[in-house]
């Protein structure tokens, strides 16, 4: 069995080097990307069974990300976690398409069950 694929867009590299530990630790194989830029053009390389993105991010930030992947019929059905700092209240009219919405910090185990279950595992 093959380890699901997590693109992970984090424009913090401590962070995003947590989370990638984390996450490879858990049995997941991880690529990331520091914007929605750099995500768009791994995302045309290889799809991932998930996507977890921040939304402030230079270039282009979490919610024109996940208006790309959407409007993209052959990534259009991943599932996004918008993984970030924001209260989702405070999204609302700005962002859609998300899956699933976290708070950072994160913990671990919160991040790991909520992948789980949008990937049936």
């Amino acid at each position: 069995m093959t380890s699901p694929r997590v693109l992970l867009v984090e424009d913090e590299a401590i962070i995003a080097m947590a989370l990638a530990f984390g996450l490879e630790a858990a049995g997941y194989s991880v690529a990331i990307a520091r914007n929605g830029r750099e995500a768009l053009r791994k995302l045309q390389e290889s799809k991932p069974d998930v996507v977890i993105t921040d939304y402030m991010m230079p270039h282009m930030d979490g919610g024109e990300l996940i208006r790309h992947i959407r409007a993209n019929a052959a990534l259009a059905d991943i599932p996004v976690v918008m993984l970030t700092a924001i209260p989702e209240a405070n999204l609302a009219g700005k962002v859609e398409g998300y899956s699933a919405h976290l708070r950072k910090p994160v913990h671990e185990g919160e991040l790991l069950t909520l992948l789980g279950k949008l990937l049936g595992r």
